[in-house]
């Protein structure tokens, strides 16, 4: 099973793309790489002549997710975007603080204020300005309902709104 790292969705995607061209290419030679996964061992010898002829992308895309120790692609795709939904690698610069500990970073933001965030096991503390960048500043009340803590908000359905914005905002990079 392959360790995920922090990692973009379109990576990801990119990494299926590559295999399902080998698939296609030389079925027999790359299903030997992957026949210990679930997709393929439960299948009966009529299914897996099927897929040997028409394997589709998302059958790929599966085929990934197990790779990584998730059930179905779309538990792996729902990881990937909580956990790499607010980072921005050129927005590195506008973080005040970085921390390894939720406890840490939470006693920071208690401090000095700031937006508190997490980027898969980083916590962050940032100002308007990595907010901005991120396209979420118009969204002043619900940022403040939730107490500015993206780990932790106050309000369930003002972090919902927060939330559903920043998918948006992820599936334009």
């Amino acid at each position: 099973m392959k360790v995920l790292r922090p990692i973009r969705l379109h990576q990801i995607k990119i990494e299926a793309k590559l295999i399902h061209k080998k698939f296609k290419s030389d079925f027999d030679t790359t299903v030997k790489n992957y026949l210990r996964l679930p997709f393929f061992k439960n299948l009966s010898s009529s299914e897996f002549e099927k897929k040997r002829k028409h394997l589709l992308l998302k059958d790929v895309y599966h085929i990934v997710a197990s790779e990584y120790g998730f059930k179905r692609w779309e538990d792996l795709k729902q990881h990937i975007e909580r956990n790499d939904l607010l980072f921005r690698s050129n927005g590195i610069g506008l973080i005040h603080k970085w921390f390894n500990s939720y406890s840490e970073a939470k006693k920071y933001h208690t401090k000095y204020g700031g937006y508190l965030l997490q980027f898969w096991a980083d916590y962050v503390v940032c100002g308007n300005e990595y907010i901005q960048l991120l396209a979420l500043q118009h969204y002043t009340e619900a940022w403040k309902a939730i107490g500015y803590n993206w780990i932790e908000p106050t309000d369930e359905q003002a972090f919902q709104k927060l939330y559903q914005q920043a998918i948006l905002q992820y599936n334009l990079l």
